[in-house]
């Protein structure tokens, strides 16, 4: 977006000087004494001020002013060499200008409006066209502040800049790097009160260089820009300025750009085919500029030096962009069409589309990219159909990574600030490669939730339809007993949601559903009283209290085998030597054995029993089981306890079994 920029200061160059030094002199015939009192009155404020000559024919109606130099600290410099108005005339308390012409004109922009790399501009001409404005400027306050009180009262049927360059740099030392840049038309039209109704900036082209040389280039094509205000740009530049604009302001209606390329030495290349934003606004009091130099600043010297920031600069840094982001930022919407590009090695992406939906107060509504491709170096192919997140918020991901800068150890110990990221996350399509040339494809993936912030989710839902390759389960992972292992490549598919009733104090998990082809498929049902809200309280102690007196109330289980149970039994009577069948018996009998003792001490766990001894006996069946407190209220923490203890199966006395009964 380096063109934007370049709009913004030239227009700030050619419109905010225009009939300034010297507009009293149009009136009153004295214009070198004019100038001289104005430039005096910026050189009281700490500018650089000075010019070589001026001249006004009042029968002519021409007023020439040349050699005019100006120069702040902090505030960027401007040098005009030649400035010629034509067809001046008064009108009311107004001076009005058929055409400003203005030649050689150097501009190194403020810090803080200026680009990234940016510090110098040229414009070998420049035309304002139908220009008016006071009979008398202000004089008050700093040279930033005359210029945007009288910015705003200027009116000017259009700007044309048919050509102008950029040049500028970034680091230091060996990390330093050069870009220039040759600028084709732009044209601004309809300035009032600061705003330029539209502009128009045909293609431009760019090089960059740094310590070794060439490095690369590349180009921009047309941008258009809607509603461009100039004067919210100004407001950065000056401290007094910016406190007191604590309100939202529009700096463009809607901007596009076509067709920007970049290619750099080695076979780096990236190209984009357009490129369009809409209602981009900033809230100035809450751009801290100078500590946005200051810390670029610093990062360009730790760069040069090839050290990382310490830690709690990096948390300085998260901290002043979850600010930015949370305070100083409104955007209407972003997208882009096709985003292509290369590196060495056989390295390619490619993104047909992304779309970021509106944004305010530090969060995005909506983050899609559709269509993306990769290839990896060994040749490998990535493709992901859609990706998309909503709800994300960048404010509170900054200050997390703050806080894992300055703490690591203590991150990750209470899982709220995690949910506060995001609410939604979701993709679709996905072909990777994998280690076994077999790809891993994801048909469907996401994942939902809903909380307060700070807090726990009180409503969560994900769901999730996967295959691939079994060899991915390692045979040392414990996931590899759910594995079918006499099949190549396996399907999976998973569902669970979870939700909290506050009328009664509920959560209610349902579904809780995973199936793996050719092996098995998995149901419950939990249902959990007394959940009232301060299990979801930002207090991690409160939360937790409130954690421990949550009871359970039923869990429902359904396990149907499709296959998996005579795989492992397979495969387990092969390293023993036996056969299927003697294997089955084997623990069946365990089972029955182990469980035995329960059911003479309760026999009303005779038939849960049974169930599971028939189940066991008996692949491709289904086993279901319902589970309630046996004198309830039964609290989860005891039951958490009971299975962490050296005697897990003691909780069975505190639970009733039975089997559900036949539909």
């Amino acid at each position: 977006m380096r063109k934007p920029f370049l709009i913004a200061l030239i227009a700030l160059l050619v419109v905010g000087i225009v009939g300034y030094f010297g507009v009293g002199a149009y009136i009153n015939h004295v214009a070198r004494s004019e100038v001289d009192s104005a430039l005096a009155t910026l050189r009281a404020g700490g500018t650089e001020a000075s010019v070589s000559d001026v001249r006004y024919d009042l029968f002519a109606g021409r007023f020439e002013m040349h050699g005019l130099s100006l120069a702040g600290p902090a505030q960027g410099s401007l040098k005009i060499g030649t400035l010629v108005a034509n067809g001046i005339e008064q009108r009311a308390d107004r001076v009005f200008a058929r055409e400003v012409d203005l030649a050689e004109v150097t501009l190194s922009p403020p810090l803080g409006v200026a680009g990234a790399d940016t510090t110098q501009y040229h414009a070998p001409h420049a035309v304002i066209t139908a220009v008016e404005f006071p009979i008398r400027a202000p004089v008050d306050g700093t040279p930033p502040q005359i210029a945007l009180s009288f910015l705003r009262q200027i009116t000017a049927e259009r700007v044309d800049i048919p050509a102008s360059t950029g040049t500028g740099s970034s680091g230091t030392g060996e990390t330093r790097v050069t870009t220039e840049e040759t600028n084709g038309a732009i044209r601004l039209d309809a300035l009032a009160k600061g705003r330029f109704a539209s502009v128009a900036a045909e293609p431009s082209r760019f090089t960059i260089s740094g310590a070794q040389g060439n490095l690369g280039a590349g180009s921009v094509g047309r941008v258009e820009i809607k509603g461009f205000d100039l004067a919210a740009l100004l407001i950065l530049v000056d401290s007094e300025l910016r406190e007191a604009s604590d309100e939202f302001v529009t700096l463009y209606d809607s901007i596009s750009m076509a067709d920007y390329e970049m290619t750099l030495e080695g076979g780096i290349a990236q190209r984009m085919k357009s490129l369009a934003m809409k209602e981009v606004a900033i809230r100035p009091a809450a751009i801290p500029v100078e500590s946005i130099i200051a810390m670029r600043g610093q990062m360009e010297r730790l760069a040069a030096a090839g050290t990382q920031a310490p830690p709690e600069e990096a948390a300085a840094l998260f901290r002043l962009l979850a600010g930015i982001y949370d305070e100083g930022i409104r955007l209407g919407g972003l997208s882009i069409d096709t985003l292509e590009g290369t590196a060495p090695g056989g390295v390619a992406y490619g993104v047909g589309s992304f779309a970021l939906g509106v944004v305010d107060g530090g969060r995005m509504a909506s983050l899609t990219l559709e269509r993306l491709t990769g290839t990896g170096p060994e040749g490998g192919t990535f493709e992901l159909g859609r990706f998309a997140l909503s709800g994300l918020r960048a404010g509170t991901l900054m200050a997390l990574l703050a806080d894992t800068a300055e703490n690591p150890a203590t991150v990750g110990r209470w899982p709220a600030p995690f949910f506060n990221t995001l609410e939604s996350v979701a993709i679709d399509k996905l072909k990777a490669p994998t280690e076994d040339g077999s790809p891993l494809d994801i048909d469907r993936f996401a994942l939902t939730w809903t909380a307060e912030p700070d807090a726990l989710p009180t409503r969560i839902s994900a769901t999730l339809r996967m295959s691939g390759p079994t060899a991915m389960i390692h045979a040392g992972n414990s996931a590899f007993a759910l594995v079918p292992g006499q099949m190549a490549r396996a399907s999976v598919a998973m569902d669970f949601a979870a939700v909290w009733n506050e009328a009664d104090d509920t959560v209610v998990v349902e579904p809780a559903y995973v199936e793996v082809s050719d092996a098995f498929t998995f149901n419950a049902r939990l249902t959990l009283s007394a959940v009232d809200d301060s299990v979801f309280s930002p207090q991690p102690d409160e939360a937790l209290a409130g954690a421990g007196e949550v009871n359970l109330d039923a869990l429902d289980l359904t396990l149907t085998d499709a296959g998996l149970y005579d795989q492992k039994l397979e495969q387990a009577a092969k390293e023993q030597g036996l056969k299927p069948e003697e294997i089955r018996q084997l623990f069946a009998g365990f089972a029955d054995l182990l469980l035995g003792q329960a059911v003479t001490d309760r026999p009303e766990l005779g038939p849960a029993v049974d169930a599971f001894v028939r189940f066991v006996q008996t692949p491709m069946s289904t086993l279901s089981l319902r589970i309630t407190p046996r004198n309830p209220p039964l609290p989860m923490m005891l039951i958490v306890e009971a299975l962490n203890s050296e005697d897990p199966l003691s909780l069975v006395d505190e639970l009733d079994i039975t089997t559900p009964a036949a539909p």
